[in-house]
């Protein structure tokens, strides 16, 4: 393509986008191999031209990291929606509800991940019951090139745990709450189907959803362990 069509379509070389969304080349590249941004056209090995659309994903990008602590992989399924033509209060909703999902818990303290040891020290595990856990999936580590480091999540899950470790609870106990997490997990797979599969034009408030799905949940739980005390006292 000549030069003067690629000007008539607005398409901007690499270091025109870094410079319009304050970035640098390195991370464009790799955004580009993440998946988050498409070249409009590749006209050499070296050299691809983006739409001015870029600009403005780079930013998003950037303000789901910065604001909304969302991954990269997750962005990516926002940015998806939104190119696929989802409507746009679907979209917004999406952010909206994975925006809540990785915020922060009021008890996640730290922002920064933590070596073995560290979980260790914080927890007031022992480093054979993290062990334990670790193994059954209840923690779970992040490999680095420096060795197995734990996010906020995974610190707080540990400190709970020892708690209930104090109350009686062995670290075998826990393998009742890999059936909890499997069962979690397919719920969240179910959902997921569900709003993939939707044709464009519908929307489902996520927001209620999910709460929906939480609430009925917690019924359930409720119901059961009623149920349980009064088969107790009725057995006593």
């Amino acid at each position: 393509m000549r030069k003067t069509d690629i000007v008539k379509q607005g398409l901007m070389r690499i270091s025109e986008v870094a410079k319009a969304a304050g970035v640098s080349l390195p991370t464009i590249h790799y955004y580009t191999r993440e998946g988050l941004l498409f070249p409009s056209l590749k006209t050499a090995h070296n050299m691809a031209y983006y739409s001015p659309d870029c600009v403005e994903d780079i930013r998003l990008i950037k303000e789901f990291q910065s604001k909304r602590f969302l991954p990269l992989s997750v962005i990516k399924l926002i940015l998806q929606a939104k190119r696929d033509g989802q409507d746009v209060k679907h979209v917004s909703e999406m952010e909206s509800v994975l925006g809540d999902i990785f915020q922060p818990m009021p008890d996640e303290t730290q922002s920064e991940s933590i070596s073995l040891a560290e979980l260790i020290s914080v927890s007031g595990l022992s480093e054979t019951d993290v062990n334990e856990l670790i193994a059954m999936g209840v923690i779970i580590a992040s490999e680095t090139e420096n060795g197995p480091v734990f996010d906020g999540i995974e610190t707080r899950i540990a400190q709970i745990a020892k708690r209930l470790l104090t109350f009686g609870l062995k670290p075998a106990d826990f393998e009742i709450y890999q059936q909890y997490m499997e069962i979690t997990r397919s719920e969240f797979k179910t959902i997921h189907e569900i709003i993939h599969h939707l044709p464009n034009h519908e929307v489902i408030p996520l927001r209620e959803l999910f709460k929906l799905a939480s609430d009925f949940k917690g019924c359930l739980a409720t119901r059961i362990y009623r149920q349980e005390a009064r088969h107790l006292q009725e057995h006593s």
